[in-house]
């Protein structure tokens, strides 16, 4: 009987399920959404491309050659020139520098403005979080878009102030999902003990409350940035972000104007990387969603 009993144990263990860590559960589902590592690997791949540019390519983003204008894509320029003669692909590479630092740093700095407020919102509560509440129904209400085109025009056109104007309106979805989790947090029996032994509150919102938040923070860092690179071209589109001659896509897309109905060049590799980067971050940040899903350990 004893030995029946020894010889079933091994199969109830191996019936039982395992559960993956959080790291490993977290890559695991990651790795199942193709989209998602298409946009981690595009991420790295442009990266790469914006840091290493200058190695990359024989040619300079600003170099004028007029006896070479408007020739279509060929050995010598991949990619093809523009109506000044310079290489289209350099000023593709180069362009990838002010998208990436308008994407990071508009969402780095609206997310420690937005975490900031939501904490104190959300924790303190009161008047503190009735006037969180009011700022962020107003910066809801009002189109996003409107604000910065209009703040930029104030400013005057350049990447500091595109950055500026973006991060005032970049923090409104963090702080909303921090003063919800901190609210919510603040009511449980835990955290009211550890009040109760006298731990400080900013200790009970580094070590209890902003843990929670980091998985909700991150797909919120990476769900803004594909609007920030929209926002970029768009505004060097209209000639009120990056200014020449440092290139930007969306100002390249402005530069073709009428010409890309016989130079399509002139607007189809521009508008694919607007797309590719916009498509590719968005694929991130749906992936990263979905492996920070805690109740799906598998």
């Amino acid at each position: 009987m004893s030995t029946a009993v020894s010889a079933a144990a091994p199969a109830v263990a191996q019936a039982q399920p395992r559960y993956a860590g959080i790291l490993a559960g977290a890559w695991r589902r990651f790795r199942r959404n193709k989209l998602a590592l298409f946009g981690l690997g595009y991420v790295v791949f442009i990266s790469f491309v914006a840091v290493a540019a200058p190695y990359l390519t024989p040619y300079t983003y600003d170099k004028i050659n007029p006896s070479i204008a408007l020739q279509g894509p060929s050995w010598s320029h991949p990619m093809g020139t523009d109506i000044l003669g310079r290489d289209m692909l350099t000023r593709i590479m180069y362009a990838a520098r002010p998208m990436l630092i308008v994407g990071f740093a508009t969402q780095l700095a609206g997310l420690a403005i937005g975490t900031t407020l939501g904490v104190l919102g959300g924790y303190l509560g009161g008047a503190v979080d009735w006037a969180v509440s009011r700022l962020v129904e107003l910066f809801s209400a009002l189109p996003w878009y409107l604000i910065v085109l209009y703040m930029v025009m104030v400013l005057s056109p350049s990447l500091k102030n595109l950055i500026l104007a973006l991060t005032i309106t970049s923090w409104v979805n963090s702080c909303r999902v921090v003063r919800g989790l901190s609210f919510s947090i603040r009511k449980l029996d835990y955290v009211e003990a550890a009040r109760a032994l006298g731990i400080p509150g900013w200790r009970i919102v580094i070590y209890h409350v902003l843990p929670q938040a980091i998985p909700l923070l991150l797909w919120t860092f990476a769900s803004g940035i594909p609007t920030a690179v929209f926002a970029e071209a768009g505004l060097s589109f209209l000639g009120m972000g990056v200014r020449p001659p440092q290139p930007s896509w969306g100002q390249m897309l402005a530069d073709a104007g009428n010409y890309w109905m016989y130079w399509p060049h002139m607007f189809v590799f521009p508008s694919a990387m607007i797309t590719l980067s916009v498509l590719a971050f968005q694929g991130l940040a749906d992936g990263l969603r979905e492996a920070m899903d805690v109740n799906v350990n598998i």
